[in-house]
């Protein structure tokens, strides 16, 4: 009876192995020799995030190969040293591909830099070869028709409606693949966001893309849209709904947030739907001031565990995990702060880079750092904004802290133990550093500071590259 037994679990383990086909990917990469090359797959398209599903070493003569089980059509990254690009694949697909290193003129990127995937005897049937060939067409017509002037006649839109006719004739046949087909509707759903005299308004956008439409989680695409389509969600709708989501937090209640959306035309009959934008409003109101974190975190948490469906209790525990984490990629928390010179707060530096760094007026190492801080600060004032916090731990009197305040070139606000600054930044000990891009996003958390780490690194070689990045006007240095 035991032999039947493993028996029949290794028959049940064959049997989902020949469900998840097996995906082969084969590459030349000449500037990555000796590296481990990665495939990654986006988790959710809401926290974006990542996980490894296969790893290989580049061999001595550059090539490389990797194999590993899909279940669906999907985005993957191919990430090495830092540099990432992105093919789709199929289950059962196998793909030759070369892996550039990163682009010579484009600056440094503390995130990692893009790359562009080339693809060797790619076959017409493909998804890349389709992606990329429909992705071409569109961006040719967009380019020689999508003029200031055109879009302020109806020439655009006729010209947009004619090219969905062409479309939808040209792919009439191709109804076998479901992600390439999605691929195509949102796509042109995209075009459909673009302002011009003709184009759909909010209702009828939603009513022709997301009414009747399953909620594809696997398509990039699909998700793009849907996470345009709801941003700042609660801005937008009625005030007396967005009362009802607010009195409804309050009692961390997903139930009662969900039934206070429904109220929504566009989230009514939907409840899957419903469920994504209620995860993916709560994570955009994480940093708005008003809205309690706790009580985010703490629907949040219900959700990833009693979610109507599962999809939706992963995209909840990753984008709980990302507000809380605060990695490189994620979102900066907001903050506002009234010091002896104003107020200050993130929205403020909009279009800069930051330098926000915790110290204490009490602790010789701050005092240490912020002293070799100065002729940085010097060298690159023009292209970083430095904001420096002083926590009063309650070891310095005044007189000490306006003193360690006067001392410094750069702008400097006091802050009590309890201020939530500290809590969002994760600032446990002092010093502690991060830097923030122009657009509100984490460069690196803990950044590096003046002092070097164990690559004899400084937070000098950063500023270096967006400083270059800035003069050269190659990038917003990200």
């Amino acid at each position: 009876m035991k032999y039947l037994l493993i028996f029949f679990i290794g028959m049940t383990f064959s049997f989902q192995l020949l469900a998840d086909e097996i995906t082969k990917i084969t590459g030349f990469a000449p500037n990555y020799v000796g590296k481990q090359l990665d495939i990654l797959q986006i988790t959710d398209y809401l926290s974006m995030k990542q996980e490894r599903i296969a790893s290989v070493t580049v061999q001595e003569d550059s090539t490389f190969t990797v194999s590993f089980y899909l279940k669906t059509t999907q985005k993957l990254v191919v990430s090495c040293n830092n540099n990432s690009g992105y093919i789709y694949a199929a289950p059962g697909g196998s793909y030759d591909i070369y892996v550039p290193d990163k682009n010579p003129y484009d600056p440094y990127r503390p995130l990692g830099n893009k790359i562009e995937v080339t693809f060797y005897s790619l076959d017409s049937t493909d998804i890349n070869y389709k992606i990329l060939t429909f992705d071409r067409w569109v961006d040719e017509v967009l380019a020689t028709y999508y003029t200031k002037n055109n879009t302020e006649s109806a020439y655009f839109s006729k010209r947009i409606d004619t090219f969905k006719q062409d479309i939808e004739t040209y792919y009439k046949n191709d109804t076998a693949d479901a992600f390439f087909r999605t691929h195509i509707r949102y796509t042109l759903a995209r075009i459909d966001n673009m302002r011009f005299i003709g184009s759909r308004n909010k209702y009828e956008k939603f009513d022709f893309y997301l009414r009747n439409t399953p909620v594809n989680y696997q398509s990039d695409t699909y998700m793009d849209y849907v996470n345009v389509y709801y941003d700042k969600l609660l801005i937008s709708i009625d005030r007396e709904i967005n009362n009802k989501i607010y009195l409804a937090l309050l009692k961390s209640s997903p139930s009662l947030i969900m039934h206070a959306m429904a109220t929504e035309y566009t989230l009514k009959n939907n409840i899957r739907l419903r469920e994504l934008v209620m995860i993916k409003t709560l994570g955009d109101a994480f940093y708005e001031k008003d809205f309690p974190q706790t009580n985010i975190l703490t629907v949040l948490d219900s959700v990833s565990k009693f979610a109507l469906f599962p999809e939706n209790r992963v995209i909840a525990l990753n984008i709980a995990a990302r507000l809380l984490e605060l990695s490189s990629g994620s979102k900066a928390p907001d903050f506002t702060i009234a010091g002896s010179a104003g107020i200050y707060d993130l929205k403020k530096y909009v279009g800069k880079h930051v330098y926000l760094f915790f110290v204490s007026a009490s602790n010789t190492e701050c005092k240490k750092q912020v002293e070799l801080l100065v002729p940085i600060f010097q060298k690159y004032q023009s292209v970083v904004q430095f904001l420096m916090v002083i926590k009063n731990d309650g070891k310095s009197d005044q007189n000490t802290i306006d003193a360690f305040q006067k001392s410094v070139p750069w702008e400097s606000v006091v802050v009590d133990e309890k201020n939530t600054i500290l809590t969002n930044y994760q600032v446990i000990n002092v010093p502690h550093y991060v830097v923030i891009d122009p657009v509100g996003y984490v460069v690196a958390s803990p950044a590096l500071g003046p002092t070097p780490n164990g690559q004899y690194e400084t937070i000098d070689k950063l500023f270096f590259y967006i400083k270059k990045a800035m003069e050269e006007g190659t990038g917003d240095g990200r």
